[in-house]
């Protein structure tokens, strides 16, 4: 029995494998932040706990082991998480694998979920290969990641993957019924961006969203009134400069899917969207001025370039090439 909402296809295929004993030792769960995929290896846990030889997916409710992992007393699963100021240290990390490599204490299996596993140390990484190399049988570890590609090659080659796309509008529309949330307008859900994660606080933000939106129309207008004006109040926003880099890119990134079928504006929101990306990383990882970043986004999205963006696409440098140029 779940109450998951979203990703039925992926969760339906582990479930099966569980099922037919064909589950692999070792899982990766990758996905943006928010969208399910801790609830999806707990739901996947709690099935290969779940003492039911029939067991459905999720677990059958009715056992004295659903019962356990449902109050999180099952002694034969282990988490951990490695974000944040209190992530898990070295020292967690071995104690976690002395316990998974012991006897199950219910006769059944013994499950480690791994969160936020792409933040784990060089050492980290080094001490749970080795678990991942020689797998004890009935020992499954799952690891749950944003950015895969974080992870060492020795660890991606020894898991499963699996990837978790955007929820889409009727699932978020779902998690916010059960939250007991007011119906998503279409600036809540496309500020959502697929992630369920922040639900109850997208209605306050969507009139950040409307204004980016707003000006990005007249940005492909070529409205250069309108976009000076909009870089320099966005640039001064300090508290608020992550957010609004946020939403300028998932704005952008939506107008190049709706506009997929038409070449042209489908180049200049393509290029844009890189720029946004590029953005991001150069305000709050290089420290440019945010205001000249946001410009040069905002100038880059004019559909009058579409003819240049589809002739020489390769030759055009990205606006990380241009900016950081300027410095040296």
């Amino acid at each position: 029995m779940t109450t998951l909402i979203g990703h039925e296809q992926q969760r339906t295929q582990l479930a099966a494998l569980a099922r037919d004993k064909r589950l692999p030792s070792a899982l990766i769960f990758s996905g943006i932040q928010g969208i399910g995929k801790h609830g999806a290896a707990r739901e996947l846990a709690r099935q290969l706990l779940c003492s039911n030889p029939e067991s459905p997916q999720g677990g059958c409710s009715g056992c004295r082991t659903c019962s356990l992992f449902d109050s999180k007393t099952h002694p034969d699963i282990h988490e951990l998480c490695f974000s944040g100021d209190k992530g898990a240290t070295v020292d967690d990390i071995r104690k976690t694998l002395e316990n998974m490599s012991l006897k199950s204490f219910m006769g059944g299996s013994k499950v480690a979920i791994l969160n936020d596993a792409d933040e784990i140390s060089t050492v980290g990484a080094n001490i749970l290969l080795k678990s991942l190399e020689e797998p004890r049988p009935e020992t499954f570890f799952i690891l749950v990641v944003a950015n895969p590609s974080r992870l060492p090659s020795t660890i991606l080659s020894r898991c499963q993957r699996f990837f978790f796309d955007r929820l889409p509008l009727e699932a978020l529309q779902q998690i916010a019924n059960r939250l007991g949330l007011a119906p998503l307008n279409e600036s809540a859900a496309a500020l959502a961006d697929g992630s369920a994660t922040g639900l109850d606080a997208l209605q306050a933000r969507a009139d950040m969203y409307d204004d980016v939106k707003s000006v990005l129309d007249k940005a492909f207008q070529g409205d250069a009134t309108s976009i000076g004006r909009a870089a320099q109040e966005w640039g001064g926003e300090k508290n608020q400069l992550r957010e609004r880099l946020a939403f300028i890119r998932t704005t952008i990134r939506k107008k190049l899917v709706e506009n997929a079928q038409d070449r042209s504006a489908a180049a200049v929101w393509g290029n844009a969207l890189q720029n946004a990306l590029d953005a991001e990383y150069l305000v709050l990882e290089r420290h440019v001025n945010p205001t000249l970043c946001i410009l040069k986004t905002l100038q880059s999205c004019n559909r009058d370039l579409s003819v240049a963006y589809q002739t020489t696409p390769n030759q055009m440098p990205s606006l990380a090439e241009i900016l950081l140029d300027e410095r040296r």
